[in-house]
């Protein structure tokens, strides 16, 4: 861990105003709002089919993380290391690195799937320099954007090769859904034990110990009830007509942050998972429950129920 930490700090010897912002923006294209902004153009505005195949696959990679994360529990290098800044902090575990992994699973489905070359040269820039901004930011150590770009590529290139041979898609989507479910329950009953001491359950280690997990399993549960119900109660189809797909798009991302937003605040309303006092199991997993059911709603309204808008407003 030494020479990681000696990494960083050479990375942060260049800090400087210009410096932090740039990599400050080159960090946003591992993000969630990124994602979303790349799925939902693909999904709703070029190729339905294909936002379906990457979205399955970034869905699959980015629940892998959070719960290969909540295993290891790895302290951030700032966390380690005081002399290390946090230049825009990060809350939760650092190995693997997630901003990468989504990056490099992302990048590499668009060109594993579509098998344009310049997509690769996309892929391989855009992974490393999101990895180096994870590192110069001090939220992440060399051997978490390692590994996190690398189970990136696997997952992209592995499910480009068998989504395509998969017969009954539903009856896979099926598991999923019942392994999201049950993955969650047991991260949350383990955390329960594991951050309970003397008979008190420290209630705000326990919600930060499970929200990752929450949120992302929320996005695989949501990302397919939304694209069943999609298929059987809608399925819409794809056309080139610029502005209608414009249209589209500019509404799908609104409709899906004004959900991504609105819910947080009115849950945070009802509970603050930051304020909880010890010993209040039932907030702390409500608390949790809360992040899973905003990131399903988010999914299944934007991929499943939004289309539905298509033919009335006529785009």
């Amino acid at each position: 861990m030494g020479f990681e930490l000696e990494i960083i700090h050479w990375l942060q010897s260049f800090s400087n105003l210009f410096m932090d912002t740039l990599f400050k923006f080159i960090t946003l294209f591992g993000e969630e709002v990124i994602l979303i902004v790349i799925l939902g153009f693909l999904y709703w505005s070029y190729d339905k089919k294909l936002g379906e195949q990457i979205g399955f696959t970034v869905f699959i990679s980015l629940a892998l993380n959070s719960i290969i994360k909540w295993i290891v529990s790895r302290p951030r290098p700032f966390e380690v290391d005081s002399t290390i800044t946090a230049i825009k902090p990060a809350e939760g575990f650092s190995f693997p690195s997630g901003h990468t992994q989504t990056a490099s699973t992302t990048y590499f489905s668009l060109y594993a799937f579509m098998k344009k070359k310049w997509l690769l040269w996309v892929a391989i820039a855009m992974t490393v320099l999101v990895a180096i901004s994870r590192m110069y930011l001090g939220v992440h150590y060399l051997s978490d954007v390692i590994v996190g770009g690398l189970l990136g590529v696997l997952i992209a290139f592995l499910m480009a090769k068998l989504y395509p041979k998969i017969k009954n898609i539903n009856q896979v989507y099926q598991w999923m859904l019942i392994l999201s479910v049950l993955g969650l329950f047991v991260v949350l009953g383990i955390n329960l034990i594991k951050h309970t001491s003397n008979g008190v359950l420290d209630s705000v280690e326990f919600y930060n110990a499970s929200e990752a997990v929450a949120k992302m399993l929320g996005t695989m549960f949501g990302f397919i009830i939304a694209v069943q119900y999609e298929k059987k109660h809608v399925n819409f189809e794809n056309h080139n007509r610029f502005w209608h797909n414009i249209a589209r798009f500019a509404l799908g991302l609104t409709i899906i942050m004004a959900i991504r937003l609105g819910l947080k605040v009115i849950f945070t309303a009802m509970i603050d998972p930051t304020v909880l006092s010890d010993n209040q199991p039932v907030l702390a997993i409500i608390a949790t429950l809360f992040d899973f059911i905003r990131y399903t709603l988010m999914l299944f309204i934007g991929i499943g129920v939004y289309p539905k808008l298509f033919r009335t407003l006529h785009i």
